[in-house]
Formats: C-alpha cells, structure tokens, sequence
C-alpha cells in the first residue's frame, strides 16, 4: 500500500511540475508577442567624447526608437534595431543591432559587437501600450510606448553606424539634430573610431545611465 502511495505522490509532482513549466513558458511566449513591435521614449542612453582640449563631454539622448522582431511566429526570442536620438553634440543619432529573448520572465538583450551593453530586464511591467521597468543594476526606471505593431524602417539605411553632423571640429555652438526623419545632406556616415578623417569626433565611450548603479 506504501509503494502505491509513493507512486501516487510522484506522479502528482510531476504533474504539478509539468504545469508550472508550462505555465512559465506561456506567459513567456505571451510577453514575446507583446513586446515584438515598434517602442519610442526615454531608454537612458548617451555617449561621451573627447573634445580638441582633452576634456571629456557627455551627451545624453533625448529619445530612443527600439524595434523587436521574433524570429518567427510565437517565438520567444529574436532581433531588433535601436536608434538613439541626439540634440546636442556632433552626433545627430547612434543606432545598434541586438538580439532579445525573454527565459523565464526575464528579458535578456545581447548587442553583437558590444558586449559592454548587453543587459538584462527583470522588473518590468508591459502591455500593448507601454513598456516600462528597470534594468538588472540600474536604479532608474525607463519608459517606453508602442507606436507600432508593423515595421518600415527602410530609412534606415545602415546599422552599427554613428551619423554625424558638423562642418569641421567647432565646439562654440552645439549641432541640434533636425526632425525625424529628415537627414542632413551633409551627414557623413562612418564606424566607430575611423581615422580616416582627423575631423570625426571620436566617441570614448557609449552607455545607458538607467543600466548604471
């Protein structure tokens, strides 16, 4: 009578068990669907550079358009796009490819190229109108809002790629971007740290403050 009872037991756990993971692996992919879109807001990036004088300035986006594409139909992982938005500095907008899955509840984004900003997203509240939470070590919450279940970012004609805006190296009056997504005939488009050109502000440096202790 023991054993039967034994057996009982166990197959109650595994059942149990089964439901749970079950469970965890819906809301994941429920979570995917929602967050496979078009985002705009505040994503609580910046970049800094070196000015002609040695000294280090900071600028911070002002907006940040993020895209998430799964890989196919209820798929709880794929890749995206992210542009971040710039007023002031030589750089009108950085933009960045990564990869996204949600485990567990639990948004993991990988940035091929830059490690440095792969992070992870655990505290967070979505819903087909906002996305908003905290990053693993960050203290600061950011905030997005869909502005599209459909994606054209054909005008994007490159990623990866900093844009730049300036004449030549002038750090008196600040380069303020014009409106998206009209572009600059003037905007040169080159890597990350090309010395190609001494006249490219070199970037020391590219971060999320809201990823930031």
């Amino acid at each position: 009578m023991k054993k039967y009872f034994t057996l009982a037991c166990m197959a109650a756990l595994f059942s149990l068990c089964a439901v749970s993971f079950s469970s965890c692996t819906d809301r994941d992919t429920e979570e995917a669907m929602v967050l496979s879109g078009q985002w705009q807001g505040n994503w609580g990036m910046y970049y800094e550079m070196e000015d002609p004088w040695g000294n280090y300035v900071a600028f911070d986006s002002y907006d940040t358009d993020i895209v998430f594409y799964p890989d196919y139909d209820y798929a709880t992982h794929g890749y995206g796009y992210q542009v971040d938005w710039y007023r002031e500095g030589p750089y009108e907008r950085l933009s960045y490819k990564f990869h996204w899955s949600i485990t567990n509840g639990v948004i993991h984004m990988t940035y091929p190229g830059y490690p440095e900003y792969n992070c992870d997203i655990r505290d967070y509240r979505l819903n087909n109108d906002r996305f908003r939470g905290y990053f693993s070590n960050g203290t600061q919450p950011f905030e997005l809002y869909k502005i599209a279940d459909y994606y054209n970012w054909s005008y994007y004609y490159s990623w990866d790629y900093h844009y730049w805006a300036y004449d030549g190296w002038s750090w008196d009056v600040y380069y303020y971007a014009k409106e998206r997504p009209e572009m600059d005939t003037r905007t040169a488009v080159v890597e990350q740290n090309d010395t190609t050109d001494k006249k490219v502000p070199r970037i020391v440096k590219i971060g999320n403050r809201f990823a930031e202790k």
